[in-house]
């Protein structure tokens, strides 16, 4: 059923039933939540129509695209300090930008601290530069309102992941990010409910990590079932 959303789960004796935003009912023995997670974005100008083309949200997957050119990466949490330590031997010139200080854990700020990486705390992206491709970023000083151009051929936003858990924070245990809690086997805790892939409270978010779940979790779903026939 392509484009169809589920807006809520409900749970009945060996039964779990979905409910889509157009009104109709899915209902199975088991069901397995795989919707994912998406990068948050920082919603100023150009970021939509440069994304692919300088603005990027992996240095994992892109980094290596920007060998020897200046960038600038956006977070102060655990995601853009290990993006400015992955990008220190890549790009020539890594601009750490945070607009209320650094929250990462210590370890990655001493590391960043101890590196070349310019850190740039109190400012807040305001529009980036560019037509067919990344030329700038325009900061705003958050103290005084100044405002500065830097001269950059990318952007890397690295502030965090909402995960797409909205329809069942009611139901299974999440964690401060929306994550659904799970164990080895993808069980939720819920009889019959098992979730997989970025939605999950796990570490890493890259495919490679998500499908292996995904068996893990239908696996389980196999297992649950048999044992109740």
């Amino acid at each position: 059923m392509v484009g169809e959303r589920v807006v809520g789960l409900r749970l009945m004796p060996g039964i779990v039933t979905c409910d889509t935003e157009s009104d109709k009912e899915v209902c199975g023995r088991t069901v397995v939540i795989a919707t994912g997670a998406q990068k948050r974005r920082l919603g100023i100008p150009a970021e939509h129509e440069l994304t692919g083309r300088g603005v990027v949200y992996c240095s994992t997957c892109d980094g290596p695209l920007f060998r020897r050119l200046s960038i600038a990466i956006v977070g102060g949490g655990n995601s853009g300090l290990e993006a400015a330590l992955e990008m220190e031997g890549i790009a020539d010139n890594v601009h750490l930008v945070s607009r209320s200080g650094l929250s990462g854990d210590q370890v990655l700020q001493d590391k960043v601290a101890a590196s070349p990486t310019i850190v740039l705390e109190g400012y807040e992206p305001v529009k980036i530069l560019g037509n067919d491709s990344v030329t700038g970023l325009v900061l705003r000083e958050q103290a005084t309102g100044a405002e500065t151009t830097l001269d950059v051929e990318g952007v890397f936003v690295e502030i965090g992941l909402r995960a797409h858990s909205d329809f069942v924070l009611d139901l299974v245990e999440t964690n401060e990010r929306g994550e659904i809690v799970v164990d080895g086997h993808g069980r939720t805790g819920i009889p019959g409910l098992f979730a997989a892939g970025d939605v999950i409270d796990m570490h890493d978010k890259q495919v490679i990590m998500a499908a292996p779940q995904g068996a893990r979790a239908a696996l389980a779903c196999f297992e649950y079932i048999i044992q109740r026939t």
